[in-house]
């Protein structure tokens, strides 16, 4: 095997590439990349068994082959060569890179044959096509919200389902908190089964995009399959029964707060800095004159500040950890938010206002 590509060219799938690898093995198979050179086009795939990843781009050809080479290695080495042409020769149990026009520079990095490579999974269920742009505006409003604890597993995903009124809707949440994003999209979503999809896969679906134009999806009963910028990524669907979202956020609200998002984020960014490292505990005090932010920390100090608000409901203290407000507030695009809630102890809804199709749900702190 033998081909000519441009540096940067490779640098950027390989780059992709790397994140659908094994990483905790080198000596496995899936640690490493495929490439398949034919007619003036590279194909490039990889496969930690639970993903995959594949895409094709314009090289030179002189002599068609295939073989596998360590993935992460092999993009070190890209990396630290200069932008210009390269030249790729497989050779026996190694492939060589040369730069053009410079003898001067050689690598020569060990492969394995390309009939060891596992076939990747294919699809052949229907995809339909959502716009970048508005799916990956679902994803930055939900996917800070995913578990992270294992032994709970069907948490660390992005629970997607199409309701009853025809939106698509993305939710997240890790028990303490949730999110939860709707959308109408132009595109006709054909109905789908209700699934779990790994936040790994939604994070390199918008590594690879660009977030204009369209991309197609499909979702088997074990599968998420993607076609995005002419990159095919796919994941196995995490297992298990997703909590009953819907239950969790509350129909409706008894008291209503406005204030305006910088102010409140400004506050929140204040009290923090006294906040307990372990609990991240800070009261939110609700009154008609305001609200008062506070914090203590019995090693540092104490923090209170407060701001002006538009409430006209009872004195009421509600208590959380600071970052579960602070990050919502981050993603609002209003100048306004409105926090909603019916008593001290039960959930609050952080909405933007005017309202618009996400909402996000705190579980208060006792």
């Amino acid at each position: 095997m033998k081909f000519i590509c441009q540096r940067d060219t490779i640098l950027k799938e390989i780059e992709h590439a790397n994140n659908f690898t094994s990483q905790r093995n080198a000596l496995s198979i899936s640690s490493n990349v495929l490439i398949e050179n034919y007619q003036n086009l590279l194909t490039i795939k990889s496969t930690d068994t639970k993903l995959g990843f594949s895409t094709s781009f314009p090289v030179v050809t002189e002599v068609p082959g295939s073989t596998t080479v360590i993935c992460e290695k092999f993009l070190s080495i890209l990396k630290s060569l200069p932008s210009c042409d390269l030249i790729f020769t497989d050779d026996d149990d190694r492939i060589n890179i040369t730069v053009a026009g410079n003898d001067s520079i050689r690598f020569n990095l060990k492969t394995l044959a390309a009939d060891r490579f596992p076939e990747l999974m294919t699809c052949s269920d229907p995809y339909f096509s959502l716009s970048q742009r508005d799916f990956f505006d679902m994803i930055h409003k939900t996917s800070f919200s995913v578990g992270t604890d294992e032994t709970k597993f069907f948490l660390t995903g992005v629970y997607m389902e199409k309701n009853d009124e025809g939106q698509l809707v993305l939710a997240s949440t890790d028990g303490k908190r949730l999110s939860c994003s709707r959308k109408v999209f132009e595109q006709e979503i054909p109905d789908f089964r209700p699934c779990i999809i790994p936040i790994k896969f939604l994070n390199q679906l918008m590594a690879i995009g660009s977030g204009e134009g369209l991309f197609s999806i499909a979702v088997t009963n074990a599968y998420i399959f993607a076609e995005i910028n002419g990159h095919s990524i796919y994941s196995t669907l995490i297992t298990g029964n997703y909590p009953a979202y819907r239950k969790v956020i509350p129909q409706s609200f008894a008291y209503e707060c406005r204030i305006n998002v910088k102010s409140l984020l400004d506050a929140l960014n204040q009290v923090s800095l006294c906040v307990d490292s372990n609990s991240k505990k800070i009261f939110l005090d609700f009154s008609r004159n305001g609200v008062l932010l506070s914090s203590e920390n019995t090693e540092i100090g104490d923090a209170k500040i407060m701001i002006n608000c538009d409430y006209d409901g009872p004195d009421t203290t509600i208590s959380f950890n600071y970052s579960f407000l602070q990050t919502p507030l981050k993603i609002i695009e209003t100048e306004s938010v409105k926090i909603c809630f019916n008593s001290a102890n039960t959930a609050i809804a952080v909405l933007p206002e005017p309202e618009r199709d996400y909402i996000f749900v705190i579980m208060p702190m006792h």
